[in-house]
């Protein structure tokens, strides 16, 4: 697991931009007097260290029980120092020691879910290659994992406290941990709701120098542009209180200044700023504008409609109070009557179609009561299909757990059988039922024509048919969906197509077996000793499809990638967001507007989801 960790955060790494030849020095001071538990609890850290991650390594490996908070202000690079320490000690690791995890905190709800009981999970949904939530408990059990949780600033304040509470209540064995947040959250906890980590060291990053800013713009800018970046180098070289100099000391915010050095913008721009805040928004809102059309591939996407849609997320997640943005929480801004009706529609027309070409009714249909079963038998499918989409299965406030598709846990009889035995052996019996059953209405079509011997009984045929197509539905529903493979982690595409999978391949296999019941059971009565004819065959293939597409339909508006595709489909018919969603948060990752951890999407920064998000620049 540790190479598989290793490999996906060195890739956010890289995207994040701090595997660069020339990083930013990040310098941070120890902080257990105002912050942090007893020193003899906790152990001792160095008063100041200054971008040696190979040292603080060290150190936190030093400490006696391996417990440490991050602390900082806004965009003082907490996450990539929890980052870049996570690498490290990865690279230090010896065999049988813990790996670190990094994860983060926006999906826990301490009311609702013990830490040990979230952090399983969280394992098990972005780490499948372990085996599913029972095997996460057992690693953390055996303080296998080092949990580096990120962004408990980002909770809701009511459940900071408690999440606190949780950590030291469950963890009281000293099971090592690294927790980052906000220096202004944690001294409120601290001092007001008196609680803190216990036995934890604790460090807070402190402002970037002027010169640490100098040297790093000056290496950033590439020289033929230096001659216009002399008066931003000179006012900080000057030391002198200014808007700029308030700003470059933020990490954040110098990434955000390296960003717009690549652009074409006027750097003498940043030098007419009366205050600091007006100098952040102006250098948040060129991001996205810059960044997307400064793609070396081209305008994929444009910067208007991009910084439209990125607004509307950061809208959508603030009001969620969430930092997470998944698929599976798409349904929550689609209507219920929308989705109820589309599948409404689609399952009347179905039983429309089911009921004339059938032969049930002549067409058209004739008298006041041809009309009212049709609209009964009609408006009865589509009312069942239509309740379905209104309330999805699979709703649930909570996070659904990815792996729940694949339901033979590990532990059980099941487990200890080989995979391609638990498919091969059902597809066997099927095919085998498929043959009988097959044999035993040809033999009653051959005795329909000449009626010598005894009538073939078509009853066990009929009785086997339904059960088989409804078993055979459930068994296929528990394997058919894929699981990556053991060098691979969940990130969003993945996701993305383990929900999909999970809803589309049940609702083919029931579409197919609802197929091939229909024909077995409706193939003796279709036909009759007048003939065969052509338009028979095609009339009862067309039954069969109707039957098998509205059971299948059946299944997929339970489904919640059903519910989260028709409210993309709503959602950019609104301008609210693109039509190929995926694609375009894919590009906004790489381009270094959103981050990933694990199988959802983050903003790079509070900051940057806050000022997104402000109600006089977004219309929800």
């Amino acid at each position: 697991m540790a190479r598989l960790v290793q490999r996906q955060w060195y890739r956010e790494a890289d995207v994040r931009g701090l595997l660069d030849p020339v990083p930013l020095a990040t310098r941070w001071v120890a902080d257990q007097a105002a912050h942090g538990d007893h020193e003899q609890l906790a152990g001792h850290l160095e008063q100041e260290h200054a971008g040696d991650l190979d040292s603080f390594a060290e150190a936190f490996r030093a400490l006696p029980k391996q417990r440490l908070v991050l602390l900082g202000d806004a965009g003082s690079g907490k996450s990539s120092v929890a980052l870049l320490l996570l690498l490290a000690l990865l690279e230090r690791r010896e065999a049988g020691e813990p790996v670190p995890v990094l994860l983060s905190l926006g999906s826990w709800d301490p009311h609702q879910q013990l830490p040990g009981t979230w952090l399983a999970q969280r394992l098990a949904e972005d780490y499948p290659a372990l085996g599913g939530a029972e095997v996460a408990e057992r690693l953390l059990a055996a303080r296998l994992i080092v949990p580096v949780l990120d962004g408990l600033d980002e909770m809701s304040p009511h459940r900071r406290g408690m999440a606190l509470t949780r950590l030291n209540e469950s963890r009281a064995d000293g099971t090592p941990l690294i927790l980052s947040c906000r220096a202004a959250e944690y001294d409120h906890l601290v001092s007001e709701d008196a609680v803190l980590l216990r036995g934890a060291a604790v460090v807070r990053a402190v402002p970037v120098t002027p010169q640490d800013a100098l040297e790093y713009l000056r290496t950033v800018v590439v020289p033929q542009r230096h001659a216009a970046w002399e008066g931003v180098f000179a006012t900080l070289e000057e030391e002198s209180p200014s808007p700029l100099l308030s700003v470059a000391a933020s990490p954040l915010m110098l990434g955000l200044l390296r960003v717009f050095a690549g652009g074409q913008g006027d750097p003498a721009v940043l030098l007419r700023f009366g205050g600091a805040r007006e100098l952040e928004d102006f250098l948040l809102d060129a991001l996205v504008p810059t960044v997307f059309a400064a793609r070396p591939d081209g305008p994929r996407w444009r910067a208007g409609p991009a910084e439209r849609w990125l607004r509307w997320l950061a809208w959508d997640m603030t009001d969620r109070q969430s930092a997470e943005l998944a698929w599976w929480q798409l349904h929550r801004r689609a209507t219920d009557w929308q989705r109820a009706l589309g599948a409404g529609v689609i399952g009347w027309l179905a039983t429309v179609t089911v009921m004339v070409l059938g032969g049930v009714l002549s067409w058209p249909p004739g008298g006041l009561k041809n009309w009212a079963v049709i609209g009964l038998f009609a408006s009865t499918a589509a009312v069942l299909l239509a309740q379905l989409a209104w309330r999805p299965v699979g709703f649930a406030e909570v996070v659904p757990k990815l792996r729940e598709h694949y339901r033979i846990q590990p532990g059980s009889p099941l487990s200890r059988v080989p995979r391609p035995v638990l498919i091969c052996v059902p597809v066997l019996v099927l095919a085998l039922w498929l043959g009988w059953s097959s044999a035993s209405v040809i033999s009653y079509l051959r005795w329909d024509r000449n009626h010598h011997g005894t009538e073939p009984s078509l009853f066990p045929v009929a009785f086997l048919t339904v059960a088989m197509a409804f078993a055979a539905n459930e068994w296929f529903e528990r394997l058919a969906p894929g699981v990556p493979r053991r060098n691979e982690s969940v990130d969003p595409a993945r996701a993305l197509a383990l929900g999909r999978r999970r809803a589309v391949l049940p609702a083919v296999v029931a579409g197919l077996f609802w197929v091939s019941c229909t024909a077995l059971l409706l193939l003796p009565m279709h036909f009759d000793a007048v003939g065969s004819g052509a338009g028979r065959w095609l009339e009862l293939a067309v039954i069969a499809l109707a039957v098998g597409a509205y059971f299948g339909f059946y299944r997929l508006v339970r489904s919640l990638w059903y519910a989260a595709l028709q409210a993309r489909l709503q959602l950019a018919l609104a301008g609210r967001l693109p039509l190929r969603l995926s694609a375009f948060l894919a590009d906004a990752h790489r381009l270094g507007i959103l981050r990933q951890v694990g199988p959802v999407y983050e903003f790079r920064h509070a900051r940057l989801r806050e000022r997104l998000a402000e109600a006089d620049m977004v219309s929800p």
